[in-house]
């Protein structure tokens, strides 16, 4: 049974539905040194329905703050990122080689292709969460 759920989990996560997501972050993510590390947060953020509502009219005076203080937010946050980690280096290897964005010698990321890629329409409210979020990433809370 555990073989099903793991099979379930990796069509319903792959790569290719789950890379325009990541990608949308850094069309409007201002590039600063080692923000590659970022994309490690937009998943287990932008794919968590309990925190859509809470975070989906996210301005520029938002910040990470708020969602930090959230108990219904953090709890099992590690886990999301854990269980996200291997997909998320899978998206951006795809999105590298499939020319996407650029990862510099500072491991700053830059969106080469700005186009929109097919994605999943039940992952709309994520990619439209994901393109938000850059403006939670102050400079003073980073």
């Amino acid at each position: 049974m555990s073989k099903f759920v793991d099979n379930i989990f990796t069509i319903h996560n792959n790569i290719f539905s789950l890379t325009p997501i990541i990608i949308s972050f850094y069309k409007n993510y201002k590039s600063r040194e080692k923000d590659i590390l970022l994309a490690y947060f937009i998943l287990p953020i932008a794919l968590n329905p309990d925190v859509l509502d809470e975070i989906k009219n996210v301005t520029v005076k938002s910040n990470l703050t708020r969602l930090v203080t959230n108990k219904r937010f953090m709890a099992g946050f590690q886990d999301r990122v854990q269980q996200f980690q291997q997909i998320t280096n899978d998206c951006l290897q795809y999105a590298i080689d499939c020319k996407y964005i650029e990862v510099d010698k500072k491991m700053s990321v830059k969106v080469t292709n700005k186009d929109i890629l097919y994605t999943d329409s039940s992952l709309d409210s994520a990619i439209n969460l994901a393109s938000k979020l850059p403006k939670m990433f102050t400079l003073d809370v980073i």
